[in-house]
């Protein structure tokens, strides 16, 4: 057994977007992504001096002699993997202490690269201060500063920076939301002591304690009412006490109304300023918290693509809809529509491309495949005959058109007739509707 090594080294963390969801949808483009993803990891790796310790699942850790080696590294892993077919990938790096054997790795360093790793955006690279002091007068790397987050498990906030380099995903938005902790606490009204009533219960009522009582100081609160009942029905000859006690509560009433509201607040709703303070404190948490962000900012970017597809501006759709999927790639409405928008601009390829990533991970109504108007391009292609008896997945050599002629007659027949011809089948079969078929032999026809 190889003894366990310790080692100070820049710590990679990578992780495939989507791969759990697409192996219970599409097994083989999964174990496709996932060996290209290796392939290329396994080459880079060699090129910059990094080290494999573990491959798990989709994801895999690794550590380089220097930052500026595993900063290129996953710059150039990166690039690669965009590249058809793509695998959409995190990366999260972190310079610090790790200790490994072959069975396993761990260290507050190994700790803090798996955290940025999950907070990345995929296609993205984010870094820890640590990593981007090393880097920040490297030529060809540049890296745009997020804020200081507070990761599962680690003690102290980590400083995060993202490879800003070409081709690189970036957040295009104001990732760290503003410090609510440094805002006056606004005391809520419900649970609140009012300086003004309480200035009026010792006016009025002071000389039975009323304004103690209402100040939750009960205790004083029970000597001014046990006071002003023993002068008044136990011993009659004191009841000059009671006035002693109307001009205490006067007193009162005008210390009341010459106090400042944060000396009041401080010294009567101190557990009320706690409750706020604690409850600002966690509205700040939660409105830093990355992957609220990632989640809010891709739902704006898939409410805008929804409108100008709505709008049937589908290359502005389009431009939100790669924004959004740079987010969240494994999302299936997403890749949904932006088949139905490259059907509708009749770019087979791409379309076909989305909808079996739609499908794969997740797409739960199939059904809207064959009901979707702008996807009827799609579905008069004889390649998507094929992706539907494949199990709504891409084959792997995509049949040539079947025209029922020899080749050598087929190379004589114009394309407008062929597709005629299956526009024609497809509507005898029924996977056209009629105002489908219309729609389709005008625009051919017009073509010819």
């Amino acid at each position: 057994m190889k003894p366990k090594e310790r080692r100070l080294a820049a710590i990679m963390f990578t992780d495939i977007v989507g791969y759990s969801a697409m192996m219970q949808k599409d097994e083989e483009m999964a174990n496709l992504l996932r060996e290209r993803h290796k392939k290329v990891f396994q080459r880079l790796h060699e090129q910059y001096g990094g080290e494999i310790l573990q491959y798990f699942g989709d994801g895999t850790l690794s550590i380089f002699p220097s930052a500026n080696a595993a900063a290129e590294c996953a710059l150039e892993l990166q690039r690669t993997l965009k590249q058809e077919p793509k695998v959409p990938i995190r990366i999260g790096i972190h310079s610090g202490d790790i200790t490994f054997s072959e069975e396993e790795a761990y260290g507050d360093g190994v700790n803090i690269a798996a955290r940025l790793e999950s907070l990345c955006v995929p296609g993205g690279i984010f870094v820890s201060g640590k990593v981007y002091d090393d880097i920040k007068n490297h030529s060809r790397l540049r890296a745009k500063p997020l804020g200081y987050f507070k990761l599962k498990n680690i003690q102290q906030e980590i400083e995060t920076y993202a490879i800003s380099n070409e081709g690189i995903t970036v957040p295009d938005y104001e990732w760290k939301a503003p410090q609510l902790g440094a805002q006056a606490v606004a005391l809520p009204r419900e649970g609140r002591k009012k300086k003004r009533v309480a200035a009026l219960l010792a006016l009025f009522f002071g000389i039975f304690g009323a304004h103690r009582f209402y100040l939750d100081q009960r205790e004083k609160g029970i000597l001014y009412l046990m006071a002003f009942l023993l002068c008044v029905f136990v011993v009659p000859r004191l009841a000059w006490m009671a006035g002693v006690l109307a001009i205490i509560g006067f007193v009162d009433f005008l210390l009341l109304v010459s106090m400042p509201r944060a000396t009041f607040d401080a010294r009567y709703n101190a557990s009320a300023v706690e409750r706020e303070q604690a409850r600002l404190k966690a509205e700040e948490a939660a409105a830093a918290d990355p992957k609220r962000l990632l989640a809010e900012r891709f739902r704006q970017l898939l409410e805008k693509a929804r409108a100008e597809h709505r709008e049937y501006d589908y290359d502005k759709a389009l431009a939100f809809l790669h924004k959004a999927l740079d987010i969240k790639y494994d999302d299936p409405e997403a890749h949904f529509l932006a088949a139905c928008c490259y059907s509708a601009t009749e770019k087979a390829e791409k379309a076909l491309h989305h909808l079996s990533l739609a499908v794969a991970f997740g797409l739960k109504d199939l059904s809207r495949i064959n009901r979707s108007d702008e996807l009827s391009f799609l579905r008069v292609r004889p390649e998507f005959e094929a992706f539907v008896r494949n199990e709504y997945r891409i084959p792997k050599e995509l049949p040539a058109p079947d025209t029922g002629l020899p080749e050598d007659e087929q190379a004589g027949q114009p394309d407008i007739l062929e597709q005629l011809s299956q526009l024609r089948k497809m509507k005898a079969e029924g996977k056209l509707t009629e105002e489908e078929y219309l729609l389709r032999e005008e625009k051919l026809k017009g073509q010819g």
